[in-house]
């Protein structure tokens, strides 16, 4: 094992696999979960019997393709928090885990080989760490692209040692389509269309041609197909997150009842010591409908909150908007986003004042949006250059 090994676990088709696995019945039959997108409804997954049935497809034309598959409708808590068992597995075999995305995480391997006795049995370990049904597959390398791109090309339950020196690397590579890079789907049609299809056709250009038609994006899939990755891992960091829900005696349509079950939840999670003299910024609702898909809405406070009664009375502001899909079974509510301080502090200095009610601003949207928000500030680069792009540039705020 190199001093610097990386393993990825992918689990392919996990939204399927995971429905299989709370429905049984499903097992080696067409299914077919669909999510819907604004008016839109689109296939999430599907299985391999759904023939000619792709992510991303209408439902409408996947239903032509395939008319006995079962529907279902996208359960998005379900499966994000049966991947969370995955990634906690991982966490207990390793103490270097990156959740890269639904269904894939890359594991740091160092120093595993001395502890488990040799690399065979590390991989051995992190196969055991998923349930047999999910069939994951491991790739092992000296960067996180190559490893990738190794347990994609894995069979099911298998694991794929990338060569560790160089020429045995691109050797490995070279023939691979580059469908697998990180490029938008724009920059890939561009290279197809250049006869560029396979990271070796790539990778034998000058890198210099690449980057002045596909700019750093270009140079940066240069370097992948290449198999220079030198990215480090982001260890998963799990939110610190505080729960409380209860069961209805019988289903529920009524916003009253509804209400009151939210206050009660309200009163017990900031009654709990990890909230205490502390403030939130994103709380999460979750219920069971009858007989229809859970319903889930998440919120995000324009001000931190620290009390009972000022989130309730945010949430009900927010909920009078909202139609209920059908009779609540259930509630779950999750607070996030813990903070010391209050939302927006008082200041004598007006500009001041503005730049901390900025940050908060910025703090809001990254608990809502769960990273960096997409806000840029314009900046001078070459103010005397005779080229205008030159003199100033759009680069991401940073408070």
């Amino acid at each position: 094992m190199t001093d610097h090994s990386i393993a990825c676990m992918l689990v392919t088709h996990l939204p399927v696999k995971a429905e299989v696995r709370r429905y049984p019945h499903l097992r080696e039959k067409p299914v077919i979960i669909t999510e819907s997108y604004g008016s839109k409804n689109l296939v999430l997954d599907s299985s391999s019997e759904a023939r000619g049935v792709i992510a991303g497809m209408p439902l409408a034309e996947a239903i032509a393709r395939c008319k006995d598959a079962s529907l279902l409708q996208a359960d998005a808590p379900y499966y994000n928090g049966t991947f969370d068992k995955l990634v906690q597995a991982l966490e207990l075999r390793s103490p270097t885990v990156e959740r890269a995305g639904l269904g894939c995480v890359y594991v740091g391997l160092d120093g595993l080989e001395l502890m488990y006795g040799g690399e065979a049995r590390v991989v051995a370990s992190l196969l055991q760490a998923a349930p047999q049904e999910f069939n994951p597959r491991v790739g092992v390398a000296g960067g996180k692209f190559p490893a990738y791109v190794a347990a994609v090309t894995t069979k099911g339950g298998r694991a794929t040692r990338v060569p560790k020196d160089q020429a045995g690397l691109a050797g490995f590579l070279s023939e691979l389509s580059i469908g697998l890079l990180p490029l938008s789907w724009a920059n890939k049609t561009r290279m197809h269309r250049f006869g560029i299809h396979t990271l070796g056709q790539l990778s034998a250009l000058p890198v210099g041609a690449v980057q002045a038609q596909l700019g750093n994006e270009g140079r940066r899939a240069w370097d992948l197909a290449n198999g220079i990755d030198s990215s480090p891992l982001t260890p998963h960091r799990p939110q610190q997150a505080v729960e409380e829900s209860l069961t209805f005696p019988s289903p529920i349509i009524t916003w009253s009842p509804i209400l009151t079950a939210l206050g009660t939840l309200l009163g017990r999670a900031f009654a709990r010591p990890e909230i205490v003299g502390r403030y939130v910024r994103t709380a999460t609702i979750e219920s069971h409908v009858y007989r229809l898909p859970p319903w889930v809405k998440r919120f995000g406070f324009k001000e931190a909150m620290g009390s009972r009664d000022r989130a309730l009375f945010a949430l009900k502001s927010r909920l009078d908007s909202v139609t209920l899909p059908g009779p609540l079974e259930d509630m779950k509510l999750t607070l996030t986003g813990f903070t010391g301080e209050s939302g927006i502090q008082t200041n004598l200095f007006s500009d001041i004042r503005k730049q901390e009610q900025l940050k908060e601003m910025m703090r809001q949207l990254e608990a809502l949006l769960g990273g960096k928000p997409p806000i840029y500030q314009m900046k001078e680069i070459e103010p005397w250059s005779r080229i205008p792009e030159r003199r100033q540039a759009l680069v991401p705020y940073d408070p």
